[in-house]
This record gives structure tokens, sequence and C-alpha cells, in this order.
């Protein structure tokens, strides 16, 4: 056996029992891909080496508490921009960058002290991001009273202009956490107003204050919100463009769930996975009509025809008052 290469993983493995409260052997396993006889090996070697492993009966294993390097003074605003930092390269392309910045973080993680590793654990089920994020996105500077807020749960005022006005308007929130979609940030918080959940997008957020006053109900972490809407309102859609007008869907057609395409002689198959309301697409769909068609479901064509018809009646009455 190589026993750099052992010495290495007993190490990482130091590191990871440091950075979390408790590890189970499952992590373990998936983590470096090796035998569950080859973990107890390994913990053996580093309870041998003097570290003080505690087995969390049921759950898995953890470092006695007090015992660890010592501890780096990482402010809060540290801490938030490694949780967005972890959660942006868990989405990384290559590989390679993904895989070392993990083990890099890990050892970041192993110096907190309990309460910021429980701060980064929340933090983790507050900030969620789609599949095909990519690195050039960015998040707006109100996000860390926002991520604050769901940490202290403390309730949040937000001045906020909805769509089509031009004017702010209060509204008393309990910030759930964060997302992103269709290349914008949003804030799924809990409305005192509406007395429910609302997404409120962030570049409508004009101010953001902080109360003392705490959350008045316990909620479940975004992904549990994010996970079910997709799920139930996803829609799979097929539609065919004239090859030589496909590039003018280019730019737009990643808004509405942009899956893959196909060529298929004069014509460019495009699929999408909309998550988006239909009648969002169909009215996008709308400038390209003369040069495409949706293949799929038929029923979207209805929609496409009495949107259509409305707007030439609309036309017709203004050319009969003219």
């Amino acid at each position: 056996m190589d026993i750099t290469k052992r010495f290495d993983r007993i190490l990482q493995i130091f590191f990871l029992l440091q950075s979390k409260s408790v590890v189970s052997t499952e992590e373990l396993q998936k983590r470096f891909e090796i035998s569950l006889r080859t973990i107890y090996r390994d913990l053996k070697a580093l309870e041998i080496a003097g570290i003080p492993i505690v087995n969390e009966s049921g759950a898995g294993y953890s470092i006695m508490e007090g015992f660890r390097l010592q501890p780096s003074r990482f402010s809060q605003e540290e801490i938030l921009s490694l949780t967005v930092a972890e959660k942006v390269m868990q989405k990384h392309e290559t590989e390679f960058v993904k895989k070392h910045f993990e083990a890099a973080l890990i050892k970041i993680k192993s110096s907190f002290q309990v309460h910021q590793k429980r701060d980064f654990l929340h933090l983790e089920d507050a900030i969620h991001l789609k599949k095909n994020f990519k690195s050039i996105d960015y998040l707006p500077n109100i996000i860390d009273i926002l991520l604050n807020s769901t940490i202290k749960k403390k309730i949040t005022h937000i001045h906020y202009v909805k769509s089509g006005d031009l004017h702010e308007v209060g509204r008393s929130v309990e910030p759930i956490g964060v997302f992103y979609e269709h290349n914008l940030w949003y804030l799924l918080a809990y409305c005192h107003l509406r007395k429910d959940y609302r997404n409120f997008r962030l570049d409508r957020i004009k101010k953001v204050l902080m109360l003392q006053d705490n959350f008045t109900i316990a909620h479940p972490p975004i992904n549990e919100f994010r996970d079910k809407d997709f799920s139930e309102n996803r829609m799979q859609i097929k539609i065919r463009v004239d090859r030589k007008y496909a590039n003018y869907l280019y730019w737009d057609r990643q808004i509405f769930g942009f899956a893959g395409e196909e060529i298929s002689g004069d014509f460019v198959v495009m699929y999408f996975d909309c998550s988006l309301p239909v009648v969002s697409f169909v009215r996008w769909f709308i400038k390209f009509v003369d040069v495409a068609e949706i293949i799929e479901p038929a029923h979207l064509n209805n929609e496409l025809v009495e949107i259509m018809e409305s707007g030439l009646k609309r036309i017709n009455k203004q050319l009969l008052n003219a």
C-alpha cells in the first residue's frame, strides 16, 4: 500500500471530522471510495496518534469537543462568503477545480468554532442554485443582511418595487433563503401582509432593515420549497424552428429552461424543461411564430391562437377608432 496516499487520506479524515459535528461511515466510504474495514483502520490510526474520536451511537464519528487546531477568527461576513463560494464551486464544470476546492474548504472549516459550524450548516440550506449555474453570476450586496436574518431568525423589513410599479412598498418578511433562477436572484420569504410565502426579486429590493422581532413561525429549508415547486410546475416543451432563424432564439431561451437541440435538415428542434408559467413561454414564442412551431405539448398551440386572436381584435378596434 502507498504509505503517502494512506497518510494523506487519514489527514483528510481528521480535517473532515473537525469540520463537522458528526460524520457517518457512509459519508466516509463515499468520499474516499474505501471499504468499511479500511475506515475503521484509519480511525484507529487517528486514535493511536492521540486524536480523541467519539463514536456517536447510530450517527457516526466526531472529535471530542475542545480538541481542534487553534481556531482562526472568521467574521460572519467571511463565513457567508465561504458558504456562497462552496455553493458556486459545487456547480463548477471542471471536476479538478471542484474537487480540490472542496478539500481546501474542509481544512478551513475544521478550524471553525462550534457556533460557526452551526451557522455554516444553516446557511447551506439557505442558498439554492440551479443546476446550470455559471461562475460569472454574482450576488447583490443586500444578501448578507438577508442571510443573517435567516440565521438569527429576525423579521426583516424591505422596500420593494413591484412589477409595473414605480413606487416602493414596505413589506415585513421572514426570509427563508435566496435562490438563482432565470438569470436573476430571488428572496423566498414569508410575507406578513399576504400571510403566505412569496418570491421577491433582489434587484427590486431597494432597502433592507433587519428588525429585533423574532420569526413568528418555524419555516422548512428553502430546498423543500424549490424542489417541490420545480417538480410540480415544470413542463417538457418541444419546438421546431427554421434553421436560418434559430440563432434569434439563442439569447432568451435559457430563461425558459432550454435543455438541448438537434439539427434536422432545414430545421432545428429545441427542447425545454420549463418551470415558468406556460403563458410566459407562449408569449415569448409568439415573436417567432412565422418561422417556428410548437410540436409538444400540442395544447400550447390553443393558447397561442387565443392570444393572437385577442391581439388581432385589439388592433382592429384601434383601427376602427382611428
